[in-house]
């Protein structure tokens, strides 16, 4: 019986690696030409390091071990962390720092829909510059990276954790309760309001302050929230979330698909003000597609200087589930040039060839199977060639070879160096 690939993972053939590389290389064409430069960082670091500020629930999901000298690492979860950890040991660093991403990151959760155990993350950190500016940047890369990758019907939900932590310590839920809090109410669109009003009534005293909570919250809108007897913080979060809205408005035209949302908090405990997630029709089915917020205190807490920072990442295996279902995955049409020896010996005449090909830039297979022409040509049809190159006695020769547009299903004689021009031009 052959072994299976552990639960949680993905085998990606070849067809489904050019899919996955075309929607990259759309999304990494954007944050260079917002002037991020890419970085790569281990797959795995301190376990003391990912869990510094993760949050109770994805410290459990941490793939953590002991390797052979007895330290103790964990497999990244996500890559603002480690970027973090990257900008601590080197402060000198010119700021602001733009940095991209495009790896892989590991969590043991529940295998779902566009969720795996190991699953790809796109994202940027922006480190050195304060406020809605900022944090206005990243959610524009963010949007023109969906946008490019083809996905057009999406919503960015934006909050700032300041309103609802005023707004826990307003009904007496207690500073080291309030991570908990918040992790309830992160989970309001897949539970239901019954399931955070339950949760919150374990942390929560005063239950008319609660209800009115709940419907602050059933509510969604952070602006509407009355300031009146609510913590400092409240009305600090609401500005910065109005002008962060201005800001993404005025300076980047992104009004229409921007919404406030007060139930967005995000499950990781570095964040500090503004956070946001990317919702699809798809809801609840598939969750957010991409995410991220300001997390101010995270490069001091791993040992760095106190600098602002924020952040966001496209997970790779939703968006391209939500690209699926609109129908915006761009087919790949024929490619390709497969080199048909024809005839017995002639084998390395078509390695001549092929390799001519490649020497000049294009891509060439040799068809090794010993069958009939009609045979390879119909075997490379299958396939999704473009061309068939046939090499015969007949075309060594005369040193013309026989091309067949395996689309067209047209044929031609030509000379090596015009089949060439003819291919680079395909």
């Amino acid at each position: 019986m052959p072994f299976e690939r552990p639960r949680g993972t993905r085998d990606y053939l070849p067809a489904e690696c050019e899919e996955r590389r075309a929607v990259i290389e759309r999304i990494r064409g954007v944050f260079e030409r917002y002037g991020y430069g890419e970085v790569i960082t281990p797959a795995f670091e301190h376990l003391e390091l990912l869990t510094a500020k993760a949050g109770e629930e994805v410290v459990d999901q941490i793939y953590a071990f002991a390797d052979k000298s007895g330290r103790r690492l964990g497999l990244r979860f996500e890559l603002t962390t480690p970027i973090a950890r990257v900008v601590a040991e080197k402060p000198d660093l010119p700021k602001p720092l733009r940095f991209y991403y495009v790896q892989p990151v590991w969590r043991y959760e529940e295998p779902q829909r566009g969720r795996l155990r190991e699953f790809w993350q796109a994202g940027v950190e922006l480190i050195g510059v304060p406020g809605p500016p900022g944090d206005a940047e990243v959610v524009a890369v963010m949007v023109r990276a969906l946008r490019e990758a083809g996905l057009s019907n999406f919503t960015v939900h934006v909050n700032d954790r300041r309103i609802v932590e005023g707004l826990l310590e307003w009904v007496g839920v207690r500073p080291e309760a309030v991570p908990e809090a918040l992790r309830a109410i992160d989970k309001l669109e897949k539970r239901g309001a019954d399931y955070v009003r339950d949760e919150l009534g374990k942390l929560v005293g005063d239950r008319s302050r609660l209800e009115r909570l709940m419907g602050i919250l059933e509510r969604r809108n952070p602006l509407d929230v009355p300031l009146g007897d609510l913590p400092e913080k409240v009305g600090a979060g609401v500005k910065a979330l109005e002008e962060l809205l201005d800001e993404l408005s005025s300076g980047y035209g992104l009004s229409s698909c921007v919404t406030p949302d007060l139930t967005v908090v995000r499950g990781l405990d570095y964040y500090t003000s503004i956070v946001y997630e990317v919702k699809t029709p798809l809801g609840g089915e598939l969750g957010s597609v991409a995410g991220g917020g300001r997390y101010d205190d995270l490069v001091k807490l791993v040992g760095g200087p106190p600098l602002p920072a924020t952040g966001m990442a496209i997970g790779l295996e939703r968006l391209i589930e939500a690209l699926r279902a609109e129908g915006a995955l761009r087919p790949q049409g024929r490619r390709g040039v497969v080199v048909v020896p024809v005839g017995q010996g002639l084998r390395r005449e078509a390695v001549r060839v092929a390799e001519a090909l490649r020497g000049s830039g294009l891509a060439a297979v040799v068809e090794y199977a010993e069958r009939s022409l009609s045979s390879s040509l119909e075997a490379a049809d299958k396939r999704g060639y473009r061309y068939a190159v046939i090499v015969g006695r007949r075309e060594i020769e005369s040193g013309l070879l026989t091309v067949r547009d395996l689309e067209k299903w047209e044929e031609r004689r030509l000379r090596l160096d015009q089949l060439i021009e003819l291919l680079r031009g395909a």
